[in-house]
């Protein structure tokens, strides 16, 4: 490898649909856990863009946002864009982090839980697809009826027009693990027998919502999991048809992931700190110590055996399956760790760019030590004990770069 032709073309800049990015460096949607309890951006939520920006990634995806009440996720400190009041909050963060640092593009994750969330998170019915309960969740769901669809839609659409207000350069739209849009691409809880059987037809009706919100030219990533651990499920074969019609929706880029919360781990891989797990996380907690016990005597062996080993770059080989049978942009995350990966990437699999998550909870200024030629490999060891306290009321952070200060 040529570490300096592969830095030329990392350091790009990367042409889309509707906007330049600065690099093909993408920080992934990473929650933060640095929203109010009414979802507005906490003031130190500033600061980690900043950090991001100035580290030199080229686009900055935020942790997912609810745009509905219903929609809410179980973590405490989740985000939201579901009301007017959110634009001046996040417009503050958004002007700082543009009038102060490096030049990243900033993108809105936009999500509505589904199915995977708790009634104690949103107060209100858990809603999904169908009445197919998640093995993790166990939450009884409320079936969505056509008015609900409707209003969901237009929420997701009423969102990204306040992200487009509060001065975000573009949205990304979460299809992926397991969310109600997954809900929807998936025939293992898509089984309806109404019109929104058509599994890419409630995304298609949102990307034409926002369109009508936000105009034809604010720029609409989406992000999707290739393939997951349900039979029947989704598969590569169902998402490079899904991408082909986001293509026909010109769309600017996909970014390609893995898998839903009923195995987790599968999305992130690596280690599995069970014990930590089942010390600090909200379910767990919520059984009796006898029961928890139980299960890990009688169920932990066989969920383990279903989780995947993790390997760098383990989307690539999905992502480049894509991207042969279309022009849109792709940009795979899962597994990314160093600018030998990167090249693979964009050199081997010919694809457009590059998406992390973990190494920036690491190290925010990665991308700007490997364009110095400081680095070429991530510290982050994949122990996932950041992912396992994203459940918890505490912010995001590397818990190894704790045990290092």
């Amino acid at each position: 490898m040529n570490p300096e032709y592969a830095k030329d073309m990392l350091f790009s800049p990367l042409a889309l649909q509707n906007i330049t990015l600065k690099n093909r460096i993408f920080r992934s949607a990473t929650y933060e856990g640095l929203g109010d309890p009414d979802g507005h951006p906490l003031p130190k939520l500033e600061q980690t863009y900043k950090e991001l920006s100035s580290g030199g990634v080229g686009a900055i995806i935020t942790g997912f946002c609810f745009v509905s009440a219903d929609g809410r996720a179980m973590q405490p400190h989740q985000c939201g864009m579901d009301s007017d009041s959110k634009i001046t909050s996040w417009g503050k963060v958004i002007s700082s982090v543009k009038k102060t640092s490096g030049g990243a593009s900033l993108f809105m994750q936009l999500a509505h839980t589904g199915r995977q969330t708790r009634h104690e998170a949103t107060g209100m019915p858990v809603l999904g697809v169908s009445s197919h309960q998640c093995s993790y969740f166990r939450q009884k769901v409320r079936v969505l009826d056509n008015d609900t669809i409707l209003r969901i839609i237009e929420d997701f659409a009423a969102a990204a027009f306040r992200a487009k207000e509060a001065g975000f350069d573009g949205v990304q739209i979460h299809a992926a693990h397991g969310y109600l849009i997954h809900q929807f691409l998936s025939p293992w809880t898509n089984t309806r027998k109404d019109r929104w059987g058509d599994k890419t037809l409630f995304l298609e009706n949102v990307i034409h919502a926002v369109r009508r919100k936000c105009g034809d030219t604010y720029p609409i990533l989406v992000k999707l999991s290739a393939a997951d651990d349900t039979s029947p499920g989704i598969t590569l074969d169902s998402t490079i048809a899904a991408v082909k019609k986001l293509e026909e929706l010109k769309i600017d880029a996909v970014e390609i992931s893995y898998g839903t919360m009923e195995y987790a781990f599968n999305i992130i891989r690596g280690a599995c700190p069970t014990d930590l797990a089942m010390r600090i996380n909200p379910i767990f907690k919520s059984f009796h110590p006898f029961l928890l016990k139980s299960w890990k005597i009688l169920f932990l062996k066989r969920y383990l055996s279903r989780l995947i080993k993790y390997e760098d770059c383990y989307n690539f080989k999905a992502a480049g399956a894509i991207r042969k049978e279309i022009s849109l942009p792709v940009i795979p995350v899962g597994g990314i760790r160093s600018l030998t990966d990167m090249e693979e990437c964009l050199r081997t699999w010919r694809l457009d760019g590059v998406a992390m998550c973990r190494p920036f909870i690491c190290e925010p200024d990665f991308a700007e030590r490997i364009r110095n030629g400081i680095s070429e490999r991530s510290l982050c060891v994949n122990c996932n004990l950041c992912t396992v306290y994203c459940d918890t009321d505490e912010e995001t952070c590397c818990r190894q770069k704790k045990r290092r200060v």
